[in-house]
């Protein structure tokens, strides 16, 4: 978004600097004046507890159906590849596949209210992505679960993080003993790392239960009981296979 203050500045010294430039200025080209409240207005509509010194909306602990779990991904329920509404839909793919729910997050909830549960988008926290964006994208994350709650839906948080620097972030906004989702595809080159986040995850949060999208490492037992939903390439819906502890 261009910065109508910062356009206008532009335009003037365009003017000052060169009285001999013939420039035609119209209305159309200077966008009207906004307030930060007005730019920012999607983030202001709805206001939720927040946690954290970054303020990540807080994604409240609900009661979470674990009985025949299984999981489907977003991108078949809008492509309506599957109409198993007994699932639990999870956003464990491609970021470019999901990123329309975080523009427009009102516009799904018929259709995700429509399945047992939902987990929060999973947008990436990989490394090479700046901290301010690993930022945004754990604020987004919270911010549609968070609003999804307040309009009904049950909602699954789902973690991820990065170096241990993302600590101080990507585990804010879940509330104490909720059931939370993690996925452990593409960890296998660095399962050490992971298991890292994953001990101080379930130190800060104290899941009630995790569910596992993935090969769930054993390790993980040490840390919190959990759901393991094997990751499924072909078909559309993925069954629990193995529950620990819970």
């Amino acid at each position: 978004m261009q910065d109508p203050h910062l356009l206008i500045w532009c335009t003037h010294e365009l003017w000052r600097r060169d009285d001999d430039l013939s420039v035609e200025i119209t209305d159309s080209i200077i966008p009207p004046m906004q307030t930060l409240e007005e730019t920012l207005e999607p983030f202001f509509i709805k206001r939720f507890p927040t946690s954290g010194r970054f303020g990540m909306p807080l994604v409240c602990r609900q009661d979470i159906m674990l009985e025949d779990f299984k999981l489907i991904r977003f991108s078949s329920i809008v492509k309506a590849e599957t109409q198993d509404t007994d699932a639990t839909v999870h956003f464990f793919e491609y970021d470019n596949r999901f990123d329309e729910v975080w523009k427009k997050p009102e516009a799904y909830v018929g259709e995700l209210g429509q399945y047992r549960q939902v987990m929060t988008p999973d947008f990436s926290l990989y490394s090479g992505i700046v901290p301010a964006l690993q930022i945004f994208n754990t604020f987004k994350n919270r911010w549609c679960g968070a609003l999804w709650q307040s309009m009904g839906l049950t909602v699954i948080p789902s973690v991820s993080w990065n170096d241990k620097s993302s600590f101080d972030f990507c585990f804010d906004g879940i509330e104490e003993g909720a059931v939370v989702a993690v996925s452990t595809l593409g960890t296998e080159s660095h399962r050490w790392s992971f298991m890292r986040g994953f001990q101080a995850m379930s130190e800060r949060i104290h899941p009630r239960i995790v569910v596992c999208y993935g090969e769930a490492y054993d390790e993980m037992y040490e840390y919190a009981d959990f759901i393991e939903v094997p990751y499924q390439r072909t078909r559309r819906v993925a069954q629990a296979t193995r529950v620990v502890g819970a």
